[in-house]
This record gives C-alpha cells, structure tokens and sequence, in this order.
C-alpha cells in the first residue's frame, strides 16, 4: 500500500447549511495519516490573509494545541498504533484523530469571528 486513498469520513460542517467537513485515511510510504487533503487551508485563504504574521501565529497555536501537523497546505495526523480498522466505533485511535481533526478544523474557521 503506498499513496492510496482507504477510505473518507464526513462530518457535518454547520448543521443548517448541508456542508460536511471531509477527512481521509490515506496511506503513504507505508504510514497512515488522516488528511484534511488541504481542503481547510483553501477555505481559510478565504477568510484571512494567511500570510500575515498575526494569522499564522494563531494557526500554529491551534495546531499545535490538537497535535495537528501542517505539511504544504494539507493538516493531518499520523495513525501511529493502524489496525486495519476503518470503523470508527470500533477503532478508538482512527476516531480519537478525526475527532481531533475535526475541533482543529472546525475551531480555526470559527476564529473568523474575529477577523471580520
């Protein structure tokens, strides 16, 4: 397995407007992650101006407050202990990190509150 897509997971992404966040369990060089696949890093582009200083250093706190890794434009997190278990209510790991995932995502689209 190298570089595949194994399988995506929805969350809802407000609860009136029908959008879901979208994460996937991917495998690459024999590691598993869970990916973002840079989804959220293209929606805050449209929020804030990720290049200033003050937005970054906002960004880089909330990573690393959910042990969320940034590579490029995509958040992920390493799926360290995989057993092969695509089920969320059966794989405690897989559904700690996409909860993880989730309230990172979810808490930095919500800082634009702040910006408008």
């Amino acid at each position: 397995m190298n570089n595949e897509n194994i399988q995506q997971y929805q969350l809802p992404f407000k609860y009136t407007n029908g959008m879901f966040y979208e994460f996937v369990l991917v495998c690459r060089d024999d590691r598993f992650f869970l990916t973002d696949k840079g989804k959220t890093y293209e929606q805050l582009d449209k929020i804030f101006e990720l290049e200033e200083p003050d937005v970054i250093k906002n960004l880089v706190a909330i990573l690393k407050r959910f042990n969320v890794n940034k590579i490029d434009n995509e958040f992920l997190i390493e799926i360290v202990d995989w057993n092969e278990d695509t089920n969320i209510e059966e794989n405690a790991v897989l559904s700690e990190a996409i909860y993880r995932l989730f309230a990172c995502v979810s808490f930095m689209e919500n800082m634009s509150i702040f910006y408008v």
